[in-house]
């Protein structure tokens, strides 16, 4: 017999190298895309957050400056001894907290109390509209605005504090900033809610505002 068989050939080490290259290239272009898209879906969902918790805190802000008798900051957690905004802003962060004074609209801020669901009457006196009786107004409640670390939350949060009750406005807010400021006539009061884009320092504030007409401040 004459004929043979097909001769068998392998790769050379050259073509392997070069296969392996190939084949490194493409794996690491899907390991970077992958990497890449990850990071975009992160990013749109902490930039979605930071959205979600800017119209929250600008909501609550809002409804209580709204029904102020009177807007300061301080640097005290308790609130008192605050300096009343007057033609100035203040950025809530660091230490310093956003105290809003409220109408007193309860005979007693105490659950214990059995006066505490007895709602008190509008009177108007020294031109201003308010609760309390015919000998005056009631006094007014504060509320602490505050920007803070919570342990329990393991994160930085917006917090309101009102009769030593907290509650959290945001969380994961710490690229959130709150500036408040007020007009040099006292008239109007205006909040500015910003967060950066995430991964990106170039990219331009995010930024809400309200312009609040005021028409009770009598007191800090």
């Amino acid at each position: 017999m004459t004929g043979t068989a097909g001769a068998q050939r392998a790769f050379t080490l050259a073509e392997m190298l070069i296969g392996m290259v190939g084949s490194c290239i493409i794996i690491g272009a899907l390991v970077v895309s992958s990497m890449e898209l990850q990071k975009a879906l992160h990013a749109g969902e902490v930039y979605a957050s930071n959205q979600m918790g800017q119209h929250r805190l600008i909501d609550y802000v809002s409804r209580d400056l709204r029904r102020a008798i009177g807007i300061a900051s301080t640097q005290t957690v308790g609130g008192s001894g605050g300096t009343p905004l007057a033609g100035t802003s203040i950025t809530v962060e660091n230490g310093t907290s956003l105290v809003v004074t409220l109408p007193g609209y309860y005979a007693s801020n105490t659950p214990t109390n059995q006066s505490y669901d007895q709602a008190l009457p509008v009177v108007a006196v020294n031109n201003y509209v308010d609760y309390g009786t015919a000998q005056g107004h009631a006094p007014g409640v504060r509320v602490l605005y505050s920007k803070v670390y919570l342990p329990g939350e393991n994160c930085v949060c917006f917090v309101r504090n009102e009769a030593d009750t907290n509650t959290i406005v945001v969380r994961h807010a710490e690229s959130l900033s709150l500036q408040v400021g007020t007009a040099t006539d006292g008239r109007t009061c205006t909040i500015e809610i910003s967060f950066g884009a995430p991964y990106s320092n170039a990219a331009p504030l995010n930024t809400s505002h309200d312009q609040i007409l005021l028409r009770n401040i009598r007191l800090d």
